[in-house]
């Protein structure tokens, strides 16, 4: 079955990348924020916090290309499609969300070597609260995109946009903390800040390691789950004539679902009607199944 680009992948493609222009811009917009608010609260949580923003321009432009690249319709060197540019964009994102992990770690290790002397500020606390309901807001509706246009790229940018919640709640409870701590004459908690930060550093490592998991397999051609390979058979076998379904495989090439599968027909038909009945069986499935080409 052949890869084609219709009205429905463009529409696709525009919705996705209208949201990744408008991530871009407000996470900018957060990053120059929560930078300011860590330097005058002087919270080194937020100020990480804010490079972690930057950094999520980067992951949003990755997943843009990953967009544009995907859409680009069959040719002679890429006969099944560029599809696979928005596995590749996952794998991409999964790997950054890993590095801003280890940023994170390497930077509240520094903060707990060197000491910290005083409470954040309470802008700081404020920038935190700001920045975790805005990524909050920013999953889900990238999630619910991802979701509905089957794009690997965009779920991976929602779950990168789930890594920024944790890291705004770990600073929002560090700063809180140390905050807590100056009010009850406690100088320990002021290390709050750098301890949730790399619980949550270390969680945001596993979320980029299972991107780069999933994205492996479809990148090596893995195969789709049983469910689908099955539902697959099935909606071959509702062609009449259709008596048997057998050698049925399927692999994923970003939104699209790559199907080859033998059938077994009644021995009298013709060749003429034979070819007929495979693609009826074809027309069938992309009729029950829109991602199947």
């Amino acid at each position: 079955m052949n890869v084609t680009v219709d009205g429905a992948a463009l529409k696709r493609y525009r919705r996705g990348r209208k949201a990744l222009i408008y991530n871009i811009i407000i996470n900018l917009a957060l990053a120059f924020f929560k930078g300011a608010a860590g330097y005058l609260a002087r919270s080194q949580a937020m100020i990480a916090d804010a490079f972690h923003s930057g950094g999520d321009v980067l992951v949003n432009i990755v997943v843009l290309f990953g967009l544009r690249s995907a859409y680009k319709p069959a040719d002679r060197c890429h006969p099944y499609g560029h599809g696979k540019a928005e596995t590749l964009a996952q794998n991409i994102v999964g790997l950054l969300i890993m590095g801003t992990g280890g940023y994170l770690i390497l930077s509240s290790a520094l903060s707990l070597r060197e000491g910290v002397a005083e409470a954040p500020g309470l802008f700081a606390l404020i920038a935190a609260l700001v920045s975790l309901v805005v990524k909050e807001g920013l999953f889900r509706y990238m999630w619910k995109l991802g979701q509905k246009y089957n794009s690997r790229a965009i779920v991976a940018n929602a779950w990168d946009h789930r890594s920024d919640v944790l890291s705004s709640l770990a600073a929002l409870i560090g700063i809180g903390g140390a905050r807590l701590g100056g009010y009850l004459g406690y100088p320990s908690l002021y290390y709050l800040d750098s301890v949730a930060g790399m619980v949550v550093a270390v969680l945001i490592i596993f979320m980029g390691l299972r991107l780069v998991r999933e994205s492996k397999d479809e990148l090596m051609d893995g195969t789709c789950d049983e469910g689908t390979l099955e539902e697959i058979a099935r909606l071959a076998l509702e062609v009449p004539h259709v008596k048997e379904v057998y050698g049925v495989r399927a692999r994923r090439s970003g939104p699209c679902l790559l199907v080859d599968l033998e059938i077994g027909v009644d021995g009298t038909l013709s060749i003429e009607e034979g070819h007929d009945l495979a693609h009826r069986v074809e027309e069938n499935l992309l009729q029950k199944r829109e991602e199947v080409h």
